[in-house]
């Protein structure tokens, strides 16, 4: 197998519950943490997260920091209320297993302040902003399970075992510090009777259940988030041109729970293989900067176009820890073995742009646009001790552009009362169809405003589906997933 199929099987694997490696950075990460899923206040949800046109919401300074510059008052906001409902399908070889979580957050706070310009100018206002907002939200469970069509994992440990050129006699020998010679996951699958050697040579391996009808099962479990914290400038040239500069420091926090299991429930073969399991549990803990510049014109009163550029975020120490259990039954008999890997990095995400447009009417109403691509290809990975050629490589091979395109917007019932909705499409970031990663995403809202203070509600709604492997996909058959995502939100703000 050469390196870019196993690349391509990491990648398609999305998020594989296997590395043979014990390292779990790879080219999954760089995408993982790159991509990104605005969200923020209700108002900015309601309306399709489409402001970087429109201007004066908190939540779009993180997108076009231009709009901080239609800030005609100062201001405080807050969002105490994000509940995610989680209803997601797997489907298997024919069987199809459900799964649902609820989950809550704080979907965003800051604070503007509106200072007069300089006086005899055209420099109307000096705007100054901070807070967070989300930028991505890793919370989803997925679980799948069905008849294995004759697929085990014993085909990728014999595999990997040749590769490697393992001799068996090694598998219970032990270094100084008491581990096993052979990774912990070959030992156990030697063990197990899960693989042996072909008869007559000592370093070339088959899978013994490979053909028995077995039973196959999954769960995923992801929680965590990227919140970044943002500090803006903006001010604003005779109610033209408007202009904003974002610094944003995120802090990404990941954990994945999943598990792997493959069973002899049956008990049809002649071997004594019972029962293989892995538990990994993988955290991710990190904090980045980046710089955002923004430009807003309104050439006539009814319409306004925007430009963003936003640097690649650098992430200069990205804590990767993994900790592995397998655990298997051979005969009557149970065993397990762990072990804990630490990792550090550094990452560095694609640079973005972002074009806006919002047509007002009667200043009664608006509808806005914009279109936002990145390269994913872009991505870098790299650490003092180990240079992440291959990782990389993979990444440029498999990723490509990925491009958004948002539509809101909202409309004044009286004075006090205002509706919205948006839509947002995002295309899939793999190339030639490796994998579908496209999401669709379609918004309501409403809201209610008096001279000193607003609230806000939101309803977003958000599909997906995307092919998952639960380990190499040369040897066993996806599993298709579909994700969708109910959010609930709720903002309060005073003016002032």
């Amino acid at each position: 197998m050469t390196t870019f199929i196993k690349k391509l099987s990491l990648l398609l694997c999305c998020i594989s519950l296997l590395h043979i490696s014990i390292n779990a950075q790879n080219e999954i990460d760089a995408l993982r943490f790159s991509e990104l899923d605005w969200q923020g206040s209700a108002r900015f949800m309601g309306a399709g997260k489409a402001f970087g046109a429109v201007g004066a919401e908190f939540s779009a300074l993180n997108l076009n920091p231009a709009a901080i510059g239609l800030y005609k008052k100062s201001e405080v906001t807050f969002t105490p209320m994000t509940i995610s409902i989680f209803k997601n399908n797997s489907g298997y070889n024919g069987s199809s297993t459900p799964a649902q979580a609820v989950k809550y957050n704080i979907g965003s706070a800051g604070m503007v302040f509106a200072i007069p310009g300089i006086s005899s100018t055209l420099w109307k206002k000096i705007q100054i902003g901070f807070g967070y907002n989300r930028i991505k939200n890793f919370n989803n469970v997925f679980s799948m399970k069905g008849r294995n069509a004759g697929s085990t994992i014993g085909s990728v440990f014999a595999l990997a075992a040749e590769e490697e050129e393992y001799n068996y006699k090694e598998a219970y020998a032990m270094d100084a510090n008491g581990n096993f010679i052979w990774p912990v996951e070959l030992w156990a699958a030697w063990d197990s009777y899960l693989i042996d050697t072909i008869h007559g040579y000592e370093d070339r391996y088959c899978p013994l259940m490979k053909g028995v009808d077995m039973l196959h099962s999954s769960s995923v479990t992801q929680k965590g988030s990227i919140d970044e914290m943002i500090f803006s400038l903006g001010t604003n040239y005779d109610d033209k041109l408007f202009l904003g500069a974002t610094i944003g420091v995120p802090f990404l926090n990941f954990t994945e729970n999943r598990t792997f299991t493959e069973r002899n429930d049956k008990h049809t073969s002649e071997y004594q293989f019972k029962n293989y399991n892995l538990t990994d549990k993988l955290t991710v803990r990190s904090s980045g900067i980046n710089l955002k510049l923004g430009v807003i014109y309104q050439p006539v009163d009814f319409l306004r176009v925007g430009l963003s550029f936003h640097t690649p975020t650098y992430y200069g120490n990205v804590k990767d820890r993994l900790d592995r259990t397998v655990e298997f039954k051979p005969a009557t008999t149970v065993d397990n073995d762990s072990y804990r890997n630490d990792f550090h990095y550094s990452l560095t995400t694609p640079l973005r742009a972002m074009a806006n447009v919002a047509f007002f009417i009667q200043q009664r109403a608006f509808i806005s646009a914009e279109y936002e691509f990145a390269d994913y290809g872009m991505a870098t990975m790299y650490a003092v001790d180990y240079s992440f050629t291959e990782e990389n490589k993979a990444i440029q091979n498999m990723y490509g552009f990925s491009h958004i395109a948002r539509i809101g917007a909202e409309v004044s019932l009286n004075q006090v009362f205002a509706l919205r909705a948006g839509y947002n499409y995002i295309s899939s970031p793999y190339k030639d169809d490796i994998n579908d990663g496209s999401r669709h995403y379609a918004s309501l809202g409403f809201g209610f405003r008096s001279k000193y203070f607003y609230g806000d509600f939101a309803y977003a709604f958000t599909i997906s589906k995307e092919k998952y492997w639960m380990f190499d996909s040369n040897f066993v058959n996806a599993v298709n997933n579909q994700f969708i995502t109910h959010r609930i939100m709720l903002t309060m703000g005073v003016r002032f």
